[in-house]
């Protein structure tokens, strides 16, 4: 693989092309990085203690991208030089 945990990417194709951030972890058998700041994704999650209402609540976390829409920010801003 290319790119590697705490590399800075930018992705270079789909809803958030042009975006960077930093690679948090690789998942090298479904071949998808997980992106610092990017493809946020809403979970809900279900209360944990009934009487602490903090413990559920709607999570807002990073999902994964395929590693071949991401590329590491000094090879893309080398190819946008040239």
């Amino acid at each position: 693989m290319h790119i590697k945990t705490d590399d800075i990417v930018v992705v270079i194709s789909g809803s958030h092309k042009g975006k960077s951030g930093k690679v948090l972890q690789i998942l090298k058998s479904k071949e998808r990085a997980i992106v610092e700041g990017l493809n946020m994704v809403k979970r809900h999650q279900k209360q944990s203690d009934p009487n602490d209402p903090q413990s559920g609540g709607i999570i807002e976390r990073e999902a994964s991208l395929h590693i071949s829409n991401l590329m590491e920010e000094s090879r893309y801003n080398a190819r946008q030089a040239k």
